[in-house]
C-alpha cells in the first residue's frame, strides 16, 4: 500500500505543467505504524473479556516548494513563494475490537473499522507582490491560547514591515464532513447521539467561520503581538416555533505577545476571552531568564477554564477552572549533561489546592542518551508518585537500542464504592530499537509490558516504518 501511495503522489507532482517542472522541489514523507495489543471489557454478565486490537495507521505527507516560475521570485528569490502542503492519514483495525460494535440504526458514529482523513491540505503563498501571505484549503491555526482547523482561505496583508492585518473565513472542520478527522471539533457534542432531545441532526449542519487579526512587530524581532477575533455559527436543525434560525457555537477574542532581550530574557504571554460565555477561559505567561552560563530559570502562570460548543449543556454545569504557578531551574553541567528541578502550585477555584514537583537529568553523547525523572503530586484529586528511566545506545552505525523502566503510584482523595480501590501501583518496561534501512528509511520496533494492581500483564507491540523521499 505504501508503494501505491508514493506512486500516486509522484504522479500528482510530475503531472504539473512541464513549463514549470524545473522550478519546484518536493518531498514525500511516509509513516506506517502497526500496533497489536488487548484491552479488557466487562460483559453484561459481569465476566471479563479481552478484545484484540490490530491497528494499522499510515501517514502520507506531501510538500511541493517554489511552484512559481523563477522569473517571478525577485532578484533574491524572496517574493511570490508558492507551495503546496498536505497530510493524509489512513487508520484501520483488523482485530476483534470493532467486530461487535453496533450497526444499522444503533451505529455509533465515532466507532469505525477504517477511516481516511485529510489532516490538512492547502496552497500557500508568501510575500506575494511583496505584501501578501495566504493559505487556501484545509488548514490548522494555533498559538499559545488557541487551536482550530477550517476549510477556507486566510490572507495576511503587510502594511509595513512591522504591521499587518489578517482575515480568514471558511467552515469549521468536523467529523461529519467527508475525509475529516473529528479531533478538531469543539468539545461537548456527539455526532453519534440518538437522543431526540439532544437534536443529533445539529451535528450535520455546516458551521461557517470568520475571523480577523491585527499583527504588530517583526517576526523573530524583540517584540511581536497578535490580536485576533473568531466567530463560528450554524443554522438550527429541526427548528421549532420560536427558535432562532441560527446560533453561535464559538466566539473568542485572543491576544498573544512575545518578547526577547539579548538572548537572556524570553517572554511569551497570551489571554483569551470567551465572548459566548462572557469570561476569560485561558491565560498564559512564560518568563525564561538565562541567569549565568548554562543556567536557566523559568517562571510560568496559567489559568484554564473548561469551555464547550455553544450547543452543549456542559457550558452550564462545568466548574473546573484552575490557576497554576510553576518554576523550573535548569543547569547544564558541561556540553553533555543537563539537570533540572521543577515545582508547582495549583489552585482550583471551586475545590482546593494541589502542589508537587520533579527532579531529573539527561546525558547525551552523539546518538546515545540516558535520562532519569522523578515526580510527586499531592493535594486535591489525590497523590501521584513516579520514576522514569530511559536509555538509548548505538550498537552499530545503523542500529540503536532503546529501553525504559517506569514506576507509578496513585491514590485518590475522592469517595469510592466499597468494591473499588482508592489507589494502585503500575510497573512498566519497554525495550526496542531503531534500524536505519537506508537514506531516509528507518524502522522502529518497540515492545512493552505493564504490571499493575488491576492487570497481571498489558503487553503491547509497536512498529513504525519511516520513509522520506525528495528530489
Amino acid at each position: 500500500m505504501i508503494d501505491r501511495r508514493a506512486a500516486l503522489l509522484g504522479l500528482l507532482v510530475f503531472s504539473l505543467p512541464p513549463s514549470s517542472a524545473a522550478a519546484y522541489e518536493f518531498s514525500v514523507d511516509l509513516r506506517t505504524i502497526g500496533q497489536g495489543y488487548q484491552v479488557r471489557r466487562y460483559g453484561a454478565d459481569g465476566n471479563n473479556e479481552l478484545l484484540s486490537r490490530r491497528r494499522l495507521t499510515q501517514y502520507v505527507d506531501l510538500n511541493v516548494f517554489d511552484i512559481a516560475p523563477t522569473r517571478l521570485r525577485g532578484d533574491y528569490g524572496e517574493r511570490n513563494l508558492l507551495s503546496f502542503e498536505a497530510s493524509l492519514r489512513f487508520d484501520t483495525d483488523f482485530g476483534g475490537y470493532m467486530l461487535g460494535r453496533p450497526t444499522g440504526v444503533d451505529e455509533i458514529g465515532e466507532l469505525k473499522q477504517s477511516q481516511l482523513d485529510i489532516l490538512y491540505a492547502f496552497l500557500g503563498g508568501r510575500n506575494v507582490g511583496g505584501r501578501v501571505d495566504f493559505q487556501l484549503g484545509r488548514q490548522l491555526k494555533f498559538d499559545l491560547v488557541d487551536f482550530f482547523a477550517f476549510d477556507g482561505g486566510d490572507a495576511v496583508f503587510h502594511i509595513t514591515p512591522a504591521a499587518a492585518v489578517e482575515a480568514f473565513a471558511g467552515t469549521e472542520v468536523r467529523g461529519e464532513l467527508p475525509l475529516s478527522a473529528p479531533i478538531y471539533e469543539l468539545d461537548g457534542t456527539s455526532a453519534g447521539s440518538r437522543d431526540v432531545v439532544t437534536r443529533p441532526g445539529q451535528a450535520k449542519m455546516l458551521r461557517p467561520l470568520v475571523g480577523a487579526a491585527v499583527l504588530a512587530g517583526r517576526e523573530g524581532g524583540p517584540l511581536a503581538a497578535r490580536l485576533a477575533y473568531r466567530r463560528v455559527w450554524s443554522a438550527t436543525a429541526d427548528r421549532l416555533p420560536g427558535e432562532p434560525e441560527s446560533g453561535v457555537n464559538d466566539e473568542k477574542l485572543s491576544l498573544v505577545a512575545t518578547g526577547f532581550w539579548r538572548k537572556r530574557v524570553q517572554m511569551v504571554a497570551g489571554a483569551r476571552f470567551n465572548l459566548l460565555l462572557g469570561e476569560f477561559d485561558d491565560q498564559q505567561l512564560v518568563l525564561r531568564l538565562r541567569t549565568a552560563g548554562r543556567q536557566w530559570l523559568s517562571v510560568e502562570q496559567s489559568y484554564l477554564a473548561p469551555n464547550f460548543d455553544g450547543d452543549s449543556i456542559w457550558n452550564v454545569f462545568a466548574a473546573g477552572a484552575y490557576r497554576d504557578f510553576r518554576g523550573v531551574y535548569e543547569i547544564g553541567i558541561g556540553p553533555e549533561l543537563k539537570t533540572y528541578a521543577r515545582g508547582f502550585a495549583r489552585f482550583f477555584t471551586a475545590s482546593g489546592f494541589a502542589a508537587g514537583g520533579s527532579l531529573g537529568a539527561v546525558w547525551r553523547r552523539g546518538r546515545g542518551l540516558v535520562r532519569g525523572d522523578s515526580y510527586w503530586d499531592d493535594g486535591y484529586g489525590g497523590r501521584k508518585l513516579g520514576v522514569d528511566v530511559a536509555a538509548r545506545a548505538p550498537v552499530h552505525r545503523r542500529l540503536d537500542l532503546e529501553g525504559r523502566l517506569t514506576g507509578y503510584h496513585w491514590r485518590t482523595d475522592q469517595p469510592v464504592a466499597a468494591t473499588a480501590s482508592s489507589g494502585g501501583v503500575v510497573f512498566g518496561a519497554q525495550a526496542g530499537g531503531r534500524y536505519r534501512l537506508g537514506e531516509g528509511m528507518r524502522l522502529h520496533l518497540l515492545g512493552e509490558d505493564n504490571i499493575s494492581t488491576y492487570y497481571l500483564s498489558q503487553f503491547r507491540v509497536l512498529a513504525v516504518l519511516e520513509l522520506e523521499a525528495s528530489l
